[in-house]
């Protein structure tokens, strides 16, 4: 009798041990959402989040990056509005509103996106079964079901070396290259907030290119655990903010190598400069050379023309605009020389 009751108590301290963090059913929830002229979205948002989830969520935080308009009147009545006395941007923005919640999981969406269910109950569910948990993606779709980007591979040098269009082949060719490490995008997620405060949120040295790319990655090294469930349905509009082909691009490659840089990425930058360097000539020869039967729209054309012009002017300075290195002065020489050397042959 006395070996039974003593090896009870050890099966009831391993049983103890494994359960090192219970079940809360009752962990609280609350919705992030950042505006800057866009109400009508923003209010659509709002109104489907407390229609799918009003039981559930806490509060709906409204971050108004200072617009131009005032909010409209009849938003939800779990909406709690956070007005920016000066814009801010995106990144910032999401800092604030998670410094101004207290409820143990948020639920962040762009303005242009709304849940398609109710989105809380299963996040609590998720979060409480796995205290590892640090951010959750949901399914994106657009109005055709159409499913969206809601996570990318973590970067690579390689990536950004080879440029979007020639990387995103490659990837396709060869499958097993591809990081099983992903990273969610913020348009459509939820975080836990201790999480979120433990590797100091997001970024504000990116822009709203690579932040939520950034976050996931200290995530990760941090050891909190990401997941991507397409059981957790949301739509997204994703037509981004309005800007230049030029502008998009540079920003692009401007962000992605202060990613790479700040993660130790980059050991021979220099090297990665002149590789950088040698493919925006090639792009720029080629749109020399034959830019009018592969563009006919010559508005199209112009901008893409400057946008190759801006990244062979920047390359050398990390794509920093307000810098300047005299090895853009060799730059411009170089697509000189190759141009005139494709006419020729």
């Amino acid at each position: 009798m006395l070996l039974i009751k003593v090896l009870n108590v050890i099966l009831l301290r391993l049983n103890m041990k494994s359960d090192h963090r219970p079940l809360n059913m009752n962990s609280s929830i609350s919705a992030l959402v950042t505006n800057y002229n866009t109400w009508s979205l923003t209010a659509l948002c709002a109104k489907e989040l407390e229609k799918w989830s009003k039981d559930h969520l806490t509060q709906i935080v409204v971050v108004d990056d200072d617009s131009e308009y005032a909010p409209p009147r009849n938003l939800p009545e779990k909406v709690r509005l956070v007005q920016n006395s000066v814009n801010k941007g995106y990144v910032a923005s999401i800092n604030i509103g998670f410094a101004s919640i207290k409820e143990n999981i948020v639920i962040v969406l762009d303005s242009d996106a709304y849940p398609l269910m109710d989105l809380a109950s299963p996040l609590i569910e998720k979060f409480s079964n796995n205290p590892n948990l640090g951010a959750v993606g949901f399914k994106l779709v657009d109005e055709k079901g159409t499913e969206k980007g809601s996570f990318s591979p973590e970067p690579t040098v390689l990536g950004l070396l080879l440029g979007q269009q020639l990387y995103s082949t490659y990837q396709s060719w060869f499958p097993k290259v591809n990081s099983s490490a992903i990273c969610l995008h913020s348009c459509g997620m939820a975080t836990r907030r201790v999480a979120f405060e433990e590797v100091g949120g997001f970024d504000e040295g990116f822009d709203f290119l690579d932040a939520d790319i950034d976050f996931s990655t200290r995530l990760r090294l941090a050891g909190w655990q990401i997941e991507y469930d397409s059981n957790l349905v949301a739509y997204h509009q994703g037509s981004g903010s309005p800007q230049t082909t030029a502008k998009r691009v540079l920003r692009y490659h401007r962000n992605r190598w202060r990613f790479l840089k700040k993660h130790g990425c980059l050991s021979y930058p220099e090297l990665l400069k002149v590789g950088l360097a040698t493919r925006h000539l090639i792009e720029y020869s080629t749109l020399l050379v034959g830019g009018k039967f592969l563009m006919p729209d010559s508005n199209q054309l112009s901008d893409k023309f400057y946008s190759r012009k801006q990244l062979i002017k920047n390359v050398w300075n990390e794509y920093n605009e307000k810098k300047f290195n005299a090895n853009c002065l060799y730059s411009w020489q170089s697509i000189v020389l190759v141009t005139n050397l494709i006419l020729i042959f």
